[in-house]
């Protein structure tokens, strides 16, 4: 009964065609409780060159940390290239990643540090077509 059950869970997930968005490079992950009313995330995040898909988080902002390399946002209206040591934030139900003007870093690896607050069991990040 068990190989059955392994085959057929096999079977569906290689049988879906349809990849939802995703961001590359997750490290690391936590949730942190915060007076049982909001979630507080720490992401740790390492890619090189890689694009990211149109999203936003419904959250109450994200701080972006630069630990090695360099990245880019447009979260001030124009874009903005940051180092090691630098960073940004991006406010509630920002729409990015995805755009057309993105500029080229060339071939770069990057470390980042994501924080954000949410709402308890909400959901942080919604990827949008």
């Amino acid at each position: 009964m068990r190989i059955f059950l392994l085959i057929f869970a096999t079977f569906f997930a290689f049988t879906d065609d349809h990849k939802a968005p995703n961001f590359e490079g997750l490290l690391s992950s936590e949730i942190f409780d915060l007076d049982g009313k909001l979630d507080m995330y720490v992401e740790k995040r390492s890619t090189c060159s890689a694009g990211v898909p149109k999203h936003f988080h419904p959250a109450l902002g994200t701080v972006v940390y630069v630990l090695s390399g360099k990245s880019q946002s447009k979260s001030t209206g124009d874009w903005k290239t940051y180092e090691s040591g630098e960073y940004w934030f991006e406010p509630t139900d920002w729409v990015h990643g995805g755009d057309a003007d993105t500029p080229d870093l060339g071939d770069v690896c990057t470390e980042l540090l994501l924080i954000r607050v949410v709402d308890k069991n909400k959901n942080h990040t919604v990827f949008v077509e």
